[in-house]
């Protein structure tokens, strides 16, 4: 009898697919294993190793605070190991950055507006601050509370350098906060504070084509109340504005008025809210 050679059957080729996709996946799942392995064995290691010991403190950005009043406002020190303070990090608002530590100084420095502390390998921390600038003083019944333009108390009552540093700015009696906390923002309605620096800023126009220079002589302003706002001069004359309405108009005039046509010796009120044209009216005795 004939031998027949037979040809062997070829597998189907979705079987052998099928078959090369699962030996993908195991492959997979193992490197995938092994990279998390290997990660954990180099997370444990930094973690305990005093190689990532924090070694430096750089601050950067600041003229208030130093490295060292910073350092201690965010709770970092020296000797301690730097990946175990991002792992315990609750705030994460960046790689390598730690949340807990800005928080913690942009709440026990007022003047810091921003504080951005990051962790560079091997051992230095990177503080970078940026600062809130005084504005003004608002006077509360005799009070001064230092204040940035958006309205947060940067000092209550300060003393050192408040005769010499800041006595050129603007002073500003408003309506009385239920609380001042140094780095909180007053709850002080905002139209008042932007009313008073804007008459401020009026004030130091007119000034500037004035011979006269009207600012030096302004005491304060006063916004409590927004339909009659007023600052004094000179503590004698008190001029109303009225509403904020034309104040360039008004302050101008207010200048011209008080050099020209009010005596050195006189007290009494200048009041732009009754009528188009200004009134003066005297103190009794004046």
């Amino acid at each position: 009898m004939k031998q027949r050679r037979i040809k062997v059957v070829q597998e189907p080729v979705h079987i052998k697919n099928r078959r090369k996709r699962r030996k993908q996946r195991i492959l997979r799942a193992i490197r995938s294993l092994l990279v998390t392995a290997l990660f954990a064995i180099t997370i444990v290691y930094a973690a305990l190793s005093p190689y990532f010991n924090i070694k430096h403190i750089d601050a950067d950005g600041t003229t208030r605070y130093s490295t060292a009043e910073l350092a201690a406002a965010s709770g970092i020190r020296t000797g301690r190991n730097g990946f175990r303070m991002l792992f315990s990090n609750k705030s994460r608002p960046g790689l390598f950055r730690l949340g807990d530590a800005e928080q913690a100084i942009a709440e026990n420095c007022p003047y810091v507006k921003r504080a951005k502390v990051s962790y560079v390998i091997p051992g230095t921390i990177k503080i970078k601050i940026e600062e809130r600038e005084p504005a003004a003083v608002i006077d509360m019944k005799g009070i001064p509370l230092l204040v940035d333009k958006d309205g947060y108390l940067l000092e209550v009552d300060p003393v050192l350098g408040y005769e010499t540093e800041q006595n050129s700015l603007p002073v500003i009696r408003t309506v009385e906060p239920s609380s001042a906390n140094p780095g909180k923002k007053l709850d002080i309605p905002e139209e008042m504070l932007l009313s008073a620096f804007k008459v401020f800023d009026t004030i130091r126009e007119v000034d500037a084509v004035n011979n006269e220079k009207m600012l030096p002589e302004v005491d304060y302003v006063d916004t409590s109340d927004l339909s009659n706002i007023r600052f004094s001069l000179q503590a004698r004359i008190i001029v109303n504005l009225g509403k904020a309405e034309e104040l360039h108009y008004k302050i101008n005039a207010a200048a011209s008025i008080f050099t020209k046509n009010i005596k050195k010796t006189e007290r009494g009120t200048l009041d732009f809210s009754v009528g188009k044209d200004p009134v003066f009216t005297p103190e009794s005795g004046g």
